[in-house]
């Protein structure tokens, strides 16, 4: 259904970096073509690298592929945590409020998922609901930062609140 609303090529498809990136590591392997070895190499060296440097390599290499509309709601939600688990000098503090933190980010990702599969069940059943014009405007944008604004003050405001263990 998923494919046959939105499809996972062309315009308008549904975005799968996990997926894209195997795809290319192992398409040059499956289909007899000669593969980027120089390429390979080059990363493993750069994640040497970034390993001696103290840099996670995974979550460079990963910010450094997902486009920038997924990236940056990563960005914002590992700045609220920084945030939100350092403002105490009590660990167990710290540590309850980053897991508070977490549970509410996996909430949304849950919620945002399963909205995307209802509004790919409404298109495949042509209903669509999407004001174009109102899309393309100023308002919107505005809007949408607003919310975006509203709901990290949320994950700050819960995540602040959460007890120590006892």
């Amino acid at each position: 259904m998923l494919n046959e609303t939105y499809g996972f090529t062309g315009d308008n498809a549904l975005i799968a970096p996990q997926a894209n990136a195997m795809a290319a590591v192992i398409q040059p392997l499956m289909s007899q073509q000669p593969a980027p070895w120089l390429l390979y190499i080059a990363g493993a060296f750069m994640a040497l690298i970034l390993t001696m440097i103290k840099v996670p390599a995974l979550a460079f290499a990963l910010g450094m592929y997902i486009p920038l509309e997924l990236n940056t709601p990563l960005l914002v939600g590992g700045l609220i945590s920084h945030f939100v688990s350092t403002r105490s000098k009590d660990e167990k503090l710290n540590t309850a409020r980053r897991e508070r933190g977490t549970l509410i980010a996996s909430g949304f990702i849950a919620g945002g998922a399963l909205m995307g599969v209802i509004s790919a069940i409404f298109r495949f059943w042509e209903f669509n609901w999407l004001l174009q014009e109102w899309q393309e405007s100023h308002a919107a944008e505005l809007v949408a930062l607003m919310m975006f604004a509203l709901l990290c003050s949320y994950m700050i405001w819960d995540s602040l609140r959460a007890k120590p263990e006892e």
